[in-house]
């Protein structure tokens, strides 16, 4: 559809596809990058709602109501469910109206929590004008389905701290992010991003999309077969963020969330501490017997993750450049997902070059082993002829934290 005179756009809704409470703009491309991003983000459309909307997905109990108003004609049938156990204290009866008054104890947990120096850890302290964990909760006050969003990921959070309740958790975590899923549709049956909602609709899509993420980077780890399915998915779901945040990128510059989202671009196109830690990956891909198409992708995914080692560097140790991490994913060309997806050595060999990212901020909550956990898991996958090309992931195994 075409661009309004005042620079909004109407789109139907993709369930803002991805991030939380670490803001990413990476500045937009060329037509045909625009031309991508509009194909994944019906894509993840279609993704989400066949994962996270389907009916044998259960529910837990809502922070807010998700019955719509009387007269609104839409239905609230399957909205009601139970909270889940094992705190029977936080049980809810189908069997009794709601009291008006009663506290959850739970929700007030996870609120709680959001603001532990754990969990604040992914934000630099000496830096409170980056900080967005206080921008978010403000807008989810008045916002039900970023207030669900931001319980989920406080939830997702507490199931990797937890361990003899991490099964609770986790189910909270998902419980809330499908109900803040089904609010913002009934919310937005329609999406128009303008200055007055630019900021909670880039929140809720960074929410989902990094929750999501994260849920795959710690749990997804039968396998390496299964972990690439499951972080394929997310991929192409987290990368459809890009579609709805294009449309307001000027608008969330001059935004309250500017100086953090005006840093990351900084970071990302900075050429002082320009690295060669991806010149082995340029060598690899240039000598390999490939297609054309797969050669031109992987080197954009290689471009794209030496600018993530360039901003690492810049950033001297400090956490203000995490949102690069966090960046890589939604930048890399759909073609790489596709070979990823059918697990060519070379696009593992480039993950595995990515792992090394995930395991220098390992002390974040976000990320946890998960770097160590790919770089041996592709290392054992890949035959004898491909170890020289993981020397350097391998080393990193021996690093100290980078975070």
């Amino acid at each position: 559809m075409p661009y309004s005179t005042k620079g909004t756009r109407l789109l139907r809704n993709p369930l803002a596809a991805s991030a939380y409470s670490i803001p990413i703009y990476v500045s937009s491309a060329s037509q045909e990058d625009q031309k991508r991003m509009s194909w994944l983000q019906k894509a993840a459309h279609k993704e989400i709602r066949c994962s996270f909307l389907d009916n044998n997905t259960p529910y837990i109990t809502p922070a807010f109501s998700c019955t719509p108003p009387a007269g609104s004609g839409v239905s609230s049938t399957g909205v009601s469910t139970p909270t889940p156990t094992p705190w029977p204290e936080h049980t809810v009866s189908n069997q009794e109206p709601l009291d008006p008054y009663s506290v959850n104890m739970m929700h007030l947990e996870l609120f709680d929590n959001l603001f532990s120096e754990e969990c604040c850890s992914i934000e630099e302290p000496g830096r409170p004008d980056l900080m967005t964990t206080r921008i978010y909760a403000r807008h989810a006050l008045t916002n039900p389905y970023l207030m669900h969003q931001m319980l989920a990921t406080s939830a997702l959070h507490l199931s990797t701290t937890k361990t003899d309740t991490r099964s609770t958790y986790r189910e909270y975590a998902t419980g809330l992010q499908n109900r803040a899923l089904c609010l913002f549709n009934e919310a937005n049956p329609v999406l128009e991003v303008t200055r007055a909602n630019c900021v909670r609709m880039f929140l809720f899509s960074s929410g989902v999309g990094l929750h999501l993420l994260c849920e795959t980077l710690h749990y997804q780890r039968d396998s390496l077969e299964s972990f690439v399915d499951r972080f394929t998915h997310c991929l192409s779901v987290y990368r459809g963020m890009l579609a709805v945040i294009d449309e307001s990128r000027d608008l969330l510059l001059e935004s309250e969330l500017g100086p953090r989202l005006k840093l990351t671009q900084a970071l990302m196109e900075t050429r002082d501490a320009n690295g060669s830690e991806c010149d082995i990956l340029g060598t690899m891909v240039n000598t390999a017997v490939i297609a054309s198409c797969s050669r031109k992708a992987y080197q954009e995914s290689i471009s794209h993750l030496q600018r993530v080692f360039n901003a690492q560097r810049a950033a001297a140790g400090t956490k203000i450049a995490v949102p690069t991490v966090l960046a890589w994913p939604a930048l890399v060309p759909s073609e790489y997902v596709d070979l990823l997806r059918h697990r060519q050595p070379e696009a593992l060999i480039i993950l595995a070059h990515y792992a090394v990212l995930l395991h220098r901020c390992r002390d974040l909550w976000l990320f946890g082993d998960s770097g160590r956990f790919l770089i041996e898991s592709i290392c054992r996958d890949l035959g004898s002829q491909w170890q020289e090309w993981l020397k350097f992931p391998n080393a990193a195994l021996g690093e100290n934290s980078g975070t």
